[in-house]
């Protein structure tokens, strides 16, 4: 199970909000099969080991699962990919040992019963608070009625993102870009604040990758971006929504559908102005699940304060840049007091060409 453990961390970073799971096959107590979730909606950690077991030629008879295997109630398909309790039936597994019940109460305990009903002896709770403590962000995701969302970007050694002037490209390496790409096709939609698309004039694209197009989604409160702006000229060749005010005028927000975007109105906050914890609640309805913002600094500071952040993916790069008026990642007002600040859970780095990855999640304030 430590070893399940370890296999299951690989994926941090990676897989949230599903959770991060490991996984091992034995056979007559050899090891035979390792596996873990590596990306999100990619293979199950047992699908992987048990896979893995069957090409080494041997025929598992025990498996070691970090957290119960998935198993959707009667009546309704796993959206993704098969019930892992089938697969492990179909695979001749006589004994299931798994750390923590699924925390989801739509599913905790359905597998064991399941299993157990099919003649297989299980076993649970076997370092529960150590398999429990990989899974924080997905119990988090169980509580949201918005997307798990992801802010990403790249900064300066001293903490800035563009110079005073604005020049931005490219403060991180061609290892890191890519990587960006590779987390665009991996999420429902990439999302930019007005400032972003007019500066950068970003086209937001997999093109360095091969994987889906995400949704471009701007968030522009008064529809200001001009039409030759790839967020909006691309719009009827890449599918891309554009959040903005209710009161915008209706004839501008019809333009902008002729142009190929779709309008999703918003009303006002009060602090914080377009009213952007009911957008995030619309795109969820709309059935996206895991999005990621890639700038700016005020639209990562207004979500952060309207709870609508939860994961930090940056790139640290070998750069000096300075300048009072520079941008950072996190613009806004700021806090006034340290204490409000949330607290950034299981921060982990590694490098990434020249630059350094690091990733952490926000799951509250202490």
């Amino acid at each position: 199970m430590r070893e399940a453990i370890d296999l299951a961390s690989r994926g941090r970073g990676r897989v949230e909000p599903n959770p991060r799971v490991g996984a091992i096959a034995l056979a007559r107590g050899r090891i035979v099969g390792r596996g873990w979730h590596d990306r999100y909606g990619g293979s199950h950690a047992e699908v992987v080991a048990l896979d893995r077991a069957q090409h080494s030629g041997e025929q598992a008879d025990s498996l070691v699962v970090t957290l119960e295997p998935c198993s959707p109630p009667p009546g309704q398909a796993h959206k993704k990919m098969p019930a892992c309790t089938g697969i492990i039936q179909s695979a001749g597994i006589e004994r299931l040992v798994f750390g923590v019940e699924d925390p989801d109460p739509r599913h905790r305990g359905r597998a064991r019963a399941e299993l157990a009903a099919g003649g297989i002896e299980v076993v649970g709770g076997v370092l529960a608070d150590a398999c429990a403590a990989l899974n924080l962000p997905f119990e988090r995701w169980l509580g949201l009625d918005r997307p798990w969302t992801i802010a990403k970007y790249a900064m300066s050694l001293d903490g800035k993102t563009a110079t005073s002037s604005g020049d931005s490209r490219w403060i991180s390496g061609q290892q890191s870009r890519a990587l960006s790409h590779s987390y665009r096709a991996n999420v429902d939609a990439v999302v930019v604040g007005y400032r972003t698309a007019d500066r950068d004039d970003p086209e937001l694209s997999t093109r360095h990758v091969e994987g889906k197009q995400a949704i471009r989604i701007l968030v522009d409160p008064l529809a200001r971006l001009d039409a030759s702006r790839k967020l909006i000229s691309q719009a009827k060749q890449i599918p891309s929504w554009v959040m903005l005010r209710e009161d915008v005028p209706l004839a501008r927000r019809q333009e902008l559908e002729s142009l190929g975007l779709e309008v999703i109105p918003l009303g006002v906050d009060g602090e914080r102005g377009l009213d952007l914890r009911a957008g995030w609640r619309e795109l969820r309805r709309r059935g996206l699940l895991r999005i990621m913002i890639e700038g700016g600094g005020g639209l990562v500071a207004a979500l952060l304060a309207a709870d609508c952040l939860d994961q930090v993916l940056g790139f640290l790069a070998p750069r000096l840049i300075g300048g009072r008026g520079a941008p950072t990642p996190v613009a806004g007002k700021g806090i006034a007091d340290l204490a409000a600040a949330p607290h950034l859970h299981d921060f982990h780095w590694y490098a990434s060409g020249p630059d350094l990855a690091f990733g952490a999640f926000i799951l509250g304030t202490e």
